[in-house]
């Protein structure tokens, strides 16, 4: 064993957050956020009730591990499907593509919702900010890298471009009378504006 494997204790603590974790999200779909209990969380994964507060100080915490993981397969898509793309028209789109297809998966539009929401409550402009995300930093290197290549027009902040996207993708998601089906049109509109914008 080298001096950073993981112990067992290690290995067990990230077992039982994993088992935590998959339960809760599984009581969420099934009750709500609002109504899932955390002692019945506790009781289907088999651990005390203060171990869930070890792992996740609210239900909240939850939600925020789910919007990381989202925000981490979001990003190794960016960086796989969008570094080769011909033109600003087909980068908007592909991104496009990306977020909702990754939303989508989620299974439960009320539920990216709360997480939207839980990012606001437990992190507030700080947690949204784009350098705070794996999917607003891999952005943020694409858009880099296209500019670089002639793809996306030079001149315009990297950062500040990929913190608008993010955050109009944010606002679209936390719509609570849309759907990913209502807004994929509405945003699709906002591409086809900025893609004029980042022609190079």
């Amino acid at each position: 064993m080298t001096e950073n494997s993981p112990t067992l204790r290690d290995l067990q603590r990230q077992e039982t957050f994993e088992r935590l974790y998959e339960t809760a999200l599984a009581e969420f779909h099934r009750v709500g956020v609002d109504a899932a209990r955390v002692s019945e969380i506790c009781r289907q994964a088999g651990v005390a009730k203060g171990t869930f507060f070890f792992h996740f100080p609210t239900k909240d915490h939850v939600l925020l591990e789910r919007q990381r993981r989202l925000s981490k397969a979001m990003a190794e898509r960016i960086e796989r499907e969008l570094a080769d793309v011909p033109d600003a028209k087909a980068f908007l789109g592909q991104l496009i593509d990306i977020v909702l297809s990754e939303h989508q998966a989620i299974g439960d539009l009320e539920l990216v919702r709360l997480i939207n929401l839980a990012i606001v409550r437990q992190g507030g402009t700080q947690r949204l900010s784009v350098q705070h995300t794996a999917f607003g930093n891999a952005l943020t290197r694409q858009i880099r890298h296209l500019q670089q290549q002639g793809v996306l027009r030079k001149g315009i902040d990297a950062t500040k471009l990929a913190d608008t996207l993010r955050l109009s993708f944010f606002g679209f998601l936390l719509n609570p009378v849309s759907s990913l089906d209502t807004s994929r049109p509405r945003i699709a509109l906002l591409a086809n504006l900025l893609s004029v914008a980042l022609t190079a």
